[in-house]
């Protein structure tokens, strides 16, 4: 076993950073991805000629991690404006049968929005105290925030700000992006997340935000299609072995240093012997699960050039939101998905595109006779849920993890978003060269 080795598993955002930090830090480094692509839920994937990114579709400029490793990697004038490319956060909301617009990333347009009525804009005045205290605090140690953990947002906004403003601004918003019910985030997490990120400015990459994963993936000793089945600690401690299969082949490497970059849920089967305060912290862990319907659509309106719809929970919609966007060729590409509270993972396909396209075309008469092929795409794992009491779970997580030589990351660690999950890899890899 060659001194400085290090394996890291899993190929998404969080294990390449932590593998290019380290490796940056002259220690060999091999990375094992199960899929046969490197990104996880940071992928371009590509249909009709069109990109599509499924999972996160843009990142923050408020996501100094990334920024940095964008600059390391020389890759910045491949760095775009979200708001030109995309349809973006200029959107509508459906309420009584009615359309109304909205920059849903910049609240202080809801102070002259017609959506709302006059108390409900008003309580912004409420709300924007916590937003800058929230605003203060670093993102990227959740735990590590002062206050009560013990509300989710939904109680938060009824007992000290507005219900209203929760149902027609925060719950279609985290639906939407994140698949988030009201019960899947605490008061302290979304204070945090908008107190940091409203009114930032937003990026992709030329060609999707999949070429940010494969950039940095160019820079490593990558094994994709290597599904890791057990990690066994030597005696010592002072090592480990992963075993791993490959078309249908068992193999083994050995290392001084294992970093586990795989999603929460499963890290514990991993182990034979958990150590106890991995067993305390990872069944708090689960996530979000949404199912997408792609439309290519034909129609010369020029009056369908480009929108966004968005549904909240207490309008009667099975829809989450619908966009689209006409493209160079002229086809309309439109995305769809049901709410948080009513995707059933058991739905067939055909299930999933006969409610979606229903819905769909309720919302879009025009779209009725003109959808020229479909495709489902589902995230079994969105992102992770982070109800009241996560964070009391992770802070007694972080204060003694028992990492060494096993170390873990992933955005379970921080937040449901792509800076964070590379800021976990950069934090572990920050972890693993102080023991050293």
């Amino acid at each position: 076993m060659a001194a400085g080795q290090v394996i890291v598993i899993g190929a998404g955002l969080a294990g390449l950073t932590a593998a290019y930090r380290l490796q940056q830090a002259g220690l060999a480094v091999r990375v094992l991805e199960a899929e046969p692509h490197v990104g996880g839920r940071v992928i371009t994937i590509h249909w009709h000629g069109h990109n599509i990114d499924p999972g996160a579709e843009f990142v923050s400029g408020a996501e100094t991690y990334l920024l940095e490793m964008v600059q390391q990697l020389g890759i910045k004038d491949r760095l775009i404006d979200y708001s030109k490319e995309q349809v973006g956060f200029e959107v509508g909301v459906m309420r009584g049968g009615r359309v109304y617009r909205i920059n849903f990333m910049a609240p202080l347009q809801f102070l002259t929005w017609r959506g709302l009525s006059l108390p409900a804009r008003l309580s912004l005045i409420r709300l924007l105290p916590y937003l800058v205290r929230y605003g203060r605090y670093d993102p990227y140690r959740p735990e590590a925030v002062p206050g009560d953990d013990s509300q989710t947002m939904e109680q938060f906004f009824y007992q000290k700000i507005n219900g209203e403003l929760f149902e027609y601004w925060v719950e279609p918003t985290m639906d939407v992006f994140c698949g988030y019910t009201a019960d899947d985030l605490s008061a302290k997490m979304m204070l945090l997340l908008f107190g940091n990120y409203l009114g930032t400015k937003l990026y992709t990459f030329t060609g999707g935000l999949g070429f940010f994963p494969e950039a940095l993936a160019s820079h490593l000793d990558v094994l994709t299609g290597a599904r890791v089945t057990r990690i066994a600690i030597s005696p010592d401690g002072r090592g480990a072995r992963v075993f791993y299969e490959q078309e249908g082949q068992a193999a083994s490497l050995e290392g001084d240093i294992v970093v586990v970059a795989v999603p929460g849920d499963t890290v514990l089967e991993l182990f034979n012997e958990p150590r106890p305060a991995w067993k305390d912290f990872f069944p708090h862990v689960r996530y979000t699960r949404v199912g997408i319907v792609y439309h290519l659509i034909e129609h010369d309106d020029p009056a369908l050039e480009r929108g966004g719809i968005m549904f909240p929970r207490k309008e009667p919609w099975k829809l989450s939101a619908l966009g689209w966007n006409r493209k160079p060729d002229g086809c309309i590409l439109a995305m769809s998905d049901l709410k948080a509270h009513l995707y059933d993972p058991q739905m067939s396909d055909q299930e999933l595109r006969q409610v979606i396209t229903e819905e769909v075309i309720r919302a879009m008469p025009a779209f009725a006779g003109h959808i020229i092929d479909q495709m489902v795409f589902r995230w079994h794992r969105k992102l992770p849920a982070m109800p009241p009491g996560y964070l009391s779970a992770l802070r007694a997580f972080k204060e003694n993890p028992q990492e060494g030589p096993v170390y873990f990351c992933g955005d379970y660690l921080i937040a449901g978003s792509t800076g964070a999950a590379l800021a976990s890899g950069w934090q572990a890899a920050g972890r693993v060269l102080q023991k050293m």
